[in-house]
């Protein structure tokens, strides 16, 4: 047997000498896949670099050994480093748009990594669901949705051909439908180019369908080791069984008052065609609106324009019988702390160089309140430590980041919220937590705004769905308030 990676002993300390990795043993066959879950904050990501020798700002290696792809890491030169980087190892991390150059069209982009037959492009895109075209390949990476902007990320590293690919949360806001044109392209790449492949995941039926093994992370210490199905069978820790117990949500009951929300006739206002029709629909406090479909669709534009971030747009927006202008500082500053958005990629609307507490108190400042919740008060809600209000983002795993944002969001006490994949980066214990913090909203009179891939998520908070979808066999947009018992879906 070919092993890719070896890891033994490998402890890894932060800048105050705690551990952030301890004692952690795993191999990794050439062909195999390795699935690494955990909570937020556990060391996943940490994990993943460390096979490269890549640590963050005031991290250390304090004992064990790594050889990956013949390399030996922690004597490596950096050469060595370099070569395991760039020629062996792919490496494709939580955050896709940070991956790609924003000054680069998606055909300079897989152009990067490959310079052969363009043919080869044409295949991993259809492959993984994505256009061919001339007009998608002339795109830049803000105008592309977040979910075409992780697949067009995954080609790139495809295109590589390393030994080793490490997939960090690669199918965090990709709906049902590309997720499994995803895993059905790794499949059979894996089964062609003979990878490994380490995929650090919270989606649990992604890791049945691809891993072969499973390594379970809390704290930065080592779980479970094992066969992925009978540690799924079998768990012996109680995280893992905690992960895998069902949880239900109190449903909220449909509210009979006047709509909070009202949209009429929206359409975005691009310079290029869309097949997104018309919308309408209406949103009343303490009703959650759950809006899915297909990546690209323009599930975030229609959220962007909600909260005045995507002005041009026809149509009309209503809020408690107002008028909203497109364009949010032209709206008054109460319809400003009316309406807020947690958006779909978190490390691009926190401040990179401003503490999380900074974010926040900035936040509370702006509105004013008379009553204002405290920095700790609002970390406490999204399920946060206290101390975290001294950390920078980059400090943060995504799935903390996610929780920030959101926390963010919370600061001003809008009366609609607009969640934009919202739960996409987080854990299932991290995913229950926000989700019953969302029911607890709606339980307070608070809308919610529910875009989502996570079908069951919204089976649990939503009391009405918007299925957005193109093309000849399904064109247009379902309103359906009867949803609790169908969610009526289709993709």
């Amino acid at each position: 047997m070919t092993w890719v990676a070896q890891v033994s002993g490998l402890t890894i300390c932060n800048a105050q000498g705690d551990a952030v990795l301890q004692k952690i043993n795993f191999t990794l066959a050439a062909g195999g896949t390795l699935a690494i879950i955990g909570s937020s904050g556990a060391g996943k990501s940490t994990l993943g670099r460390a096979l490269l020798g890549d640590l963050t700002t005031g991290q250390r290696h304090v004992s064990g050994q790594i050889v990956c792809c013949g390399c030996e890491v922690w004597q490596a030169s950096p050469h060595q480093l370099q070569q395991l980087r760039f020629r062996h190892t792919a490496w494709l991390g939580q955050e896709p748009a940070q991956e790609l150059t924003p000054t680069m069209t998606v055909r300079r982009q897989l152009n990067e990594f490959y310079h052969g037959d363009a043919n080869a492009i044409s295949e991993i895109l259809a492959s993984l669901g994505l256009p061919q075209d001339n007009a998608f390949l002339q795109r830049f990476p803000h105008q592309l949705s977040g979910g075409q902007r992780r697949q067009v990320a995954l080609a790139r590293v495809l295109l590589k051909r390393p030994q080793l690919l490490i997939l960090d949360e690669p199918f965090a806001g990709l709906d049902r439908l590309h997720r499994e044109q995803m895993m059905a392209e790794l499949r059979q790449l894996q089964r062609q180019y003979r990878f490994a492949l380490l995929l650090i995941s919270h989606e649990l039926n992604a890791v049945t369908e691809l891993a072969q093994q499973m390594l379970v992370l809390h704290n930065g210490q080592q779980l479970e080791y094992g066969e992925t199905r009978q540690l799924f069978a079998s768990p012996n820790s109680p995280l893992l069984r905690e992960w895998l117990s069902p949880v239900t949500l109190s449903l909220p009951v449909a509210n009979q008052e006047a709509p909070l929300l009202r949209v009429s006739r929206w359409q975005p206002g691009y310079s290029r065609p869309t097949s997104l029709p018309a919308l309408d629909f209406e949103l009343s406090a303490g009703e959650c609106l759950a809006v899915t479909g297909p990546s690209g669709i323009g599930k975030s534009t229609l959220a962007r324009s909600l909260a005045g971030l995507h002005p041009s747009h026809h149509g009309a927006i209503t809020l408690a019988g107002q008028p909203l202008a497109g364009d949010v500082r032209h709206r008054s500053r109460e319809q400003q702390r009316a309406i807020a958005l947690v958006p779909q990629d978190p490390a691009h609307s926190l401040h990179p160089l401003r503490s999380v507490g900074q974010q926040l108190q900035q936040a509370l400042d702006r509105y004013l309140l008379p009553q204002p919740p405290s920095v700790a008060a609002l970390l406490h809600q999204v399920g946060l430590p206290g101390d975290y209000a001294r950390r920078l983002p980059r400090q943060l795993s995504g799935g903390e980041q996610q929780r920030v944002a959101l926390a963010r969001a919370l600061a001003g006490l809008p009366r609609l919220l607009i969640c934009d994949e919202v739960t996409s980066a987080l854990d299932v214990l991290s995913s229950r937590t926000i989700l019953q913090l969302l029911s607890q909203l709606l339980a307070q009179g608070m809308a919610v705004l529910f875009i989502t891939h996570d079908l069951p998520a919204a089976r649990q908070l939503c009391t009405a769905s918007l299925h957005l979808s193109g093309g000849e066999a399904d064109f247009g947009a379902v309103f359906d308030k009867e949803i609790g018992n169908d969610f009526n879906v289709r993709n």
